[in-house]
């Protein structure tokens, strides 16, 4: 039977799952742990299995889950993978469409790697792995900005010249777009309908928060590249024009040296000393100054935005909170939305301790604004997106 195999390279993580007529058969999540990697496998939802992987198995982690595919009899052989749908996170109009995958995307990806050294690279080299795994199968790129088409020319337009924004194809283009298109196809299921006005706070290994009109999206933290918006594990946000232009006076950083400092030297990584963030949360809670320091920034820059889409909004329906520290984490919840009691947000202490990877309502009683914990379906959505 014919299958899709669905290919999701995170910052952090690479994430596969193999789809038969809709129907999820297995996701395999290869991720760094902090001290190393491993494979999970999951089947309808659950985790049944985990294998330590090596750095060289991890860098060569297509070949690695296609051999797994077929030794564990998913898959009959790789003639039954007939497609294969990737997620695309990279700057320029060109990617805000999904499209087939030939040797002009790979091309254009090249021309833009410099400005989005954290995914771009890593994109370029699954498109090729899959592609010497899979020689004969057509790959998809699925554009994780498609989704932001809908935001207004006044937010996603940045104010440099005209002339250079549009010979450089320089705008807030968006990312998170798979993964919010994925909780917008079930705010209804999730609420009873559709809420007028919800923001949704992506927390993963990057951070965007978003805005949503009705389940469209009109705003989102995440500019021009994945580097912008709130501070993340290695990336510094929206670190202002000033700074920038400071550094490439004082440490005389120039273009791709410029970008690996933004990319993978700031944020958590810069601040704390770690990238990862759930040992920022260990030394904070050990009481280390510097772990403590970046949470606050981090928290600070989280409620900036929510208050931001929360007035051009014009209020709060629902917050959704999704992607795998927000998913897994009580502490990281609390941490988020504590504070916000001016917005009528209200968080169920018991509630969201009681809730640990799993999808929920975790607002008190009668509270104005819902507050869920959704799991995002990316690999879902994708498929979703394949067939069509």
């Amino acid at each position: 039977m014919a299958s899709a195999f669905i290919v999701n390279p995170g910052s952090t993580s690479r994430k596969y799952a193999l789809y038969r007529d809709g129907v999820c058969i297995v996701v395999l999540a290869c991720e760094t742990t902090g001290n190393g990697f491993c494979m999970n496998v999951i089947r309808n939802g659950i985790k049944t299995d985990e294998a330590e992987m090596t750095a060289h198995e991890f860098s060569r982690s297509v070949q690695y889950v296609v051999t797994y595919l077929v030794n564990h009899k998913d898959i009959e052989s790789i003639d039954a993978i007939q497609s294969v749908g990737i997620r695309v996170v990279a700057p320029g109009t060109y990617f805000t469409k999904h499209r087939l995958i030939d040797d002009a995307y790979v091309q254009k990806l090249t021309e833009i790697e410099d400005v989005a050294p954290l995914h771009v690279p890593g994109l370029i080299g699954e498109i090729v792995s899959v592609g010497k795994v899979l020689p004969d199968v057509e790959i998809h790129g699925i554009s994780d900005s498609a989704f932001h088409s809908t935001v207004p020319a006044h937010i996603s337009t940045i104010s440099i010249p005209k002339a250079d924004a549009l010979k450089y194809d320089i705008r807030r283009f968006g990312y998170h777009g798979v993964s919010l298109a994925s909780i917008s196809r079930r705010l209804e299921e999730q609420f009873g309908k559709i809420p007028e006005r919800t923001i949704v706070c992506h927390i993963g290994g990057g951070v965007s928060i978003a805005a949503l009109k009705d389940g469209q999206s009109i705003s989102t933290s995440m500019g021009y590249s994945p580097v912008s918006g709130s501070i993340m594990g290695s990336r510094g946000g929206d670190i202002t024009a000033g700074v920038v232009a400071a550094l490439t006076v004082f440490k005389r950083l120039r273009g791709k040296e410029l970008y690996d400092y933004l990319y993978k030297e700031s944020g958590f990584k810069g601040v704390a000393g770690v990238s990862d963030l759930r040992l920022v949360l260990e030394r904070r809670a050990s009481g280390d100054p510097d772990a403590i320091l970046a949470m606050d920034m981090f928290i600070h820059e989280v409620h900036s935005w929510i208050g931001a889409h929360a007035t051009l909004l014009g209020g709060v329906d629902a917050i959704v909170l999704t992607a795998t520290a927000a998913e897994r984490s009580s502490v990281v919840r609390n941490l988020l939305l504590s504070g916000l009691e001016l917005f009528g947000i209200a968080l169920d202490a018991e509630k969201n301790e009681s809730l640990v990877g799993s999808t929920g309502c975790i607002h008190v009683d009668g509270s104005a604004v819902q507050i869920a914990v959704m799991k995002t379906d990316e690999m879902g959505e994708m498929d979703l997106l394949l067939k069509n």
